[in-house]
């Protein structure tokens, strides 16, 4: 007992001179995946650490199932049990559990624990189902306990089947549906089986499951639903952005997004059907603050119920489900780098402006030259006395690497307004890597520190991205002092060419710390890989912009002239 009080100092010894000897094997194990089960489409590509916590997972419930079949229970009653606790953690909520975003567990981290836990949960169900059976079937009545517990079973032997990739991707956009149903049915026969069972202990436990998903969905309602009106509208062949404007703030952090939920033709929404989307934000002031109440979505054409944005129009309410996701405490790392292909630039973008508007206001707070508009931040200079963020971050690198060369022009206010928050030049990094040769200027004010880089004639992108590569970046930052982050968003190959960067310059004397950030949109290569055709832009197509299909959105008939096209002579800049 006498070691007890020097333990937190030998753990602190240990962390300061051992673990940085092992960094580089570390961030290999966090980060890298596992390449057999990326080929075979397991696990979306598991890291070594994510195999290693779920097989821990899978293997406590045989132990705790064998424990209990020792201690003299049957295999039935064992196997009942581990699923009941294991429906405490599966029904805290589907996409949008909120105590997943307390403690901090990524989107698409939680996915795959809820996952395997509802299958696990099933599985054990299952067996406990088949004992039963295999009783009736030696001649014991099929009494109303047989009957609920397969009524039970049924549905989740469904759900664990249409949980599967291939039967899932089959299903399409009905699967939600689906799924909601025959979990409703299976939580309805558990109820009637455990109320006819009389056993209090699973009595307490699936009662304890349903009330937390019940008090997770009032939750969702009251705090997370606001209702958004459209004031503005730009669209083109590839992405459609609206400007929202809600009746009370949303508290929004860097990387959070929302499921949106379109008008409905009976109802004022349609509940059914809803999608991710990110926000874009629009005034710098409410980005300092976190508070707002007018912002931008944008949204691009990766399945039916985004294309249907493009039928929205200037009045229309839609409903806001969030923000959910995971707050990266980005201000605290000396060293942020955002990097991102594609769509994935609306993911990464916020965090950069939030970054620099917080670091511009403290600036004016600490300047008090001016207590009026500062017009080259676009801040008002708060009073002497105002407190000040105190940001560890000192260095923000932007690598966005383009799809096509219009793309910049979905995002062209959100970088001038970003370039705009560092009048000194001594924050940003600002690289655009664009496909094809220059054909017009670039959204921004280029610079030494804001590059915007074009292939020549005769060479491809990859020869003139090297001397701006990912690489060169990160080799550029192991000179600055303190920590570093990597936020990456992109298809897989884009971001597992950052994993590697990554591990390999991290040593002992650099850690990086690398994430993928929560909200992936599909891109190109993502549409070829799963066979559905060629992409659907060219930049010969930009001056012919698709039209949408009038579809009937409200209750009530909407005039024939308020439906048309959109043209790509619209302006971007709405801010």
């Amino acid at each position: 007992m006498w070691a007890v009080p020097l333990l937190p100092g030998l753990y602190a010894l240990f962390c300061r001179h051992v673990v940085p000897l092992f960094r580089r094997q570390l961030a290999k194990v966090r980060y890298q995946r596992i390449g057999g089960l990326t080929r075979l489409h397991l696990f979306r590509g598991a890291t070594c650490v994510e195999l290693l916590l779920l097989s821990a997972y899978i293997a406590g419930n045989g132990v705790a199932v064998a424990l209990k079949a020792i201690q003299g229970a049957t295999i039935a009653s064992s196997a009942a049990l581990a699923a009941s606790i294991n429906l405490i953690p599966l029904l805290l909520g589907g996409r949008t559990s909120r105590v997943a975003d307390v403690i901090g567990v990524s989107r698409p981290v939680y996915y795959v624990a809820h996952h395997w836990i509802g299958r696990t949960a099933i599985v054990e169900g299952l067996v406990h189902a088949a004992i039963g059976l295999h009783a009736v079937a030696q001649g014991q009545a099929f009494d109303p306990i047989a009957v609920s517990g397969c009524m039970a079973a049924g549905s989740f032997l469904a759900v664990f089947l249409l949980s599967l990739p291939w039967l899932r991707r089959m299903l399409g956009a009905a699967f939600h549906g689906v799924h909601r149903i025959l979990y409703l049915a299976g939580m309805a026969g558990l109820i009637w089986h455990v109320l006819l069972t009389q056993s209090v202990l699973h009595e307490i436990l699936v009662f304890v499951a349903c009330g937390l998903w019940l008090l997770s969905h009032v939750y969702r309602v009251v705090a997370h639903w606001r209702s958004a009106v459209v004031t503005e509208k730009w669209s083109d062949s590839e992405v459609t952005r609206l400007r929202l404007k809600t009746q009370r703030p949303v508290a929004a952090f860097p990387g959070s997004y929302f499921y949106l939920y379109l008008p409905g033709s009976y109802f004022n929404y349609n509940l059914m059907h809803s999608s991710a989307v990110m926000m874009l934000w629009s005034d710098v002031e409410q980005t300092v603050t976190g508070k707002t109440t007018d912002f931008h979505i944008l949204a691009g054409r990766q399945s039916r119920f985004l294309r249907q944005l493009r039928t929205i129009e200037k009045g229309d309410r839609m409903l806001l489900d969030g923000p959910y996701g995971q707050d990266l405490q980005l201000s605290r790392y000396e060293t942020v780098i955002l990097t991102a292909k594609g769509m994935g630039i609306v993911s990464i973008l916020s965090m950069a402006l939030h970054l620099a508007a917080r670091k511009a206001y403290d600036d004016s707070v600490r300047s008090r030259s001016n207590r009026d508009e500062d017009p080259t931040l676009g801040l008002t200079a708060p009073p002497a006395a105002a407190s000040v963020f105190r940001d560890a971050t000192r260095r923000i690198d932007l690598l966005w690497r383009l799809e096509h060369n219009n793309q910049d022009q979905w995002v062209a206010d959100q970088l001038k307004a970003l370039q705009d928050l560092d009048p000194r030049r001594v924050m940003l990094l600002v690289w655009c890597i664009y496909p094809k040769p220059q054909a017009r200027e670039p959204p921004f004010q280029e610079e030494p520190h804001w590059v915007a880089v074009y292939p020549a004639e005769g060479q491809t992108m990859a020869e003139a991205e090297a001397p701006y590569s990912f690489e060169k970046a990160l080799s550029h930052e192991v000179l600055m002092p303190g920590k570093c982050i990597v936020v990456a968003c992109g298809d897989r190959a884009f971001t597992d060419e950052r994993r590697a960067s990554v591990i390999r310059n991290t040593s002992k004397d650099w850690p990086i710390e690398f994430v993928e950030a929560e909200y992936r949109p599909r891109h190109d290569e993502d549409r070829l890989r799963h066979g559905q055709g060629r992409p659907r832009y060219s930049e010969n197509q930009h001056r012919h912009t698709l039209r949408a299909a009038p579809v009937r959105l409200r209750r009530r008939d909407r005039p024939a002239d308020r439906i048309h096209s959109w043209g790509s002579n619209v302006p971007l800049h709405m801010v």
